[in-house]
């Protein structure tokens, strides 16, 4: 995909996601996503950070979280999802087509968009049927070691992912895991519901996920 190419995916995956969650009844919105904690609405809101919270501010509440990423993230999130769900799906639309990105990392909302789309779909029974060079761009980003802060680098060490419903492979190593290329991308980004699609090597991938506790045997 080109940088038009990418744009215009990311413009139309937000403008679907905001015509899903003005959809989405109460119930539905305060439904668990596969996000640990987060509900649908909570990742409707996170998917809006971009806009609303600037590179030096996350910085500083990284700092204020003792250098904690995660925690940063979430704590924005928790804040923004108090927010009513109609100006969290405007700013979707307002949006839809802004070029912000991580630095150099212009595929990144790319792959965030599809994943978290993921993420709330499939709790709800919604299912999406990605254009294959989306998903295809999204997995080149996650296992080319460009998506710091999407994947630790050594959850893909050593493993080649290799898709069975469309031609394509990513990744270096021996190991091959196996699947269809969503699952794919699912299983690297830690969605553990993905795990039952994938075979081949996809063990070794599950205890990067969830180490197995100390002293227990992993052979």
């Amino acid at each position: 995909m080109n940088d038009a190419d990418v744009v215009a995916a990311i413009t139309d995956e937000r403008l679907r996601l905001a015509e899903l969650f003005a959809s989405l009844t109460p119930a539905q919105l305060a439904t668990s996503s596969l996000c640990a904690g987060w509900s649908v609405k909570h990742v409707a809101a996170h998917l809006t950070m971009l806009f609303n919270v600037s590179g030096p501010r996350l910085m500083f509440r990284v700092l204020g979280e003792q250098l904690s990423f995660d925690r940063a993230i979430d704590g924005i999130t928790q804040q923004m999802a108090t927010r009513p769900i109609d100006g969290i799906v405007r700013q979707l639309r307002d949006f839809a087509g802004d070029r912000r990105h991580p630095p150099g990392r212009a595929v990144a909302p790319l792959a965030d968009l599809i994943v978290h789309g993921e993420d709330v779909r499939r709790p709800l029974g919604i299912t999406r049927d990605y254009p294959f060079e989306r998903v295809d761009a999204a997995l080149r980003f996650v296992t080319a070691g460009r998506a710091i802060g999407f994947v630790p680098a050594s959850r893909i060490r050593g493993l080649r992912f290799v898709a069975t419903d469309r031609d394509g492979t990513w990744g270096v190593g021996n190991a091959i895991v196996h699947g269809p290329a969503l699952s794919l991308l699912l299983g690297i980004m830690g969605r553990r519901i993905a795990f039952a699609d994938l075979g081949g090597a996809v063990r070794v991938l599950q205890q990067r996920v969830d180490p197995p506790p100390k002293g227990t045997a992993t052979t």
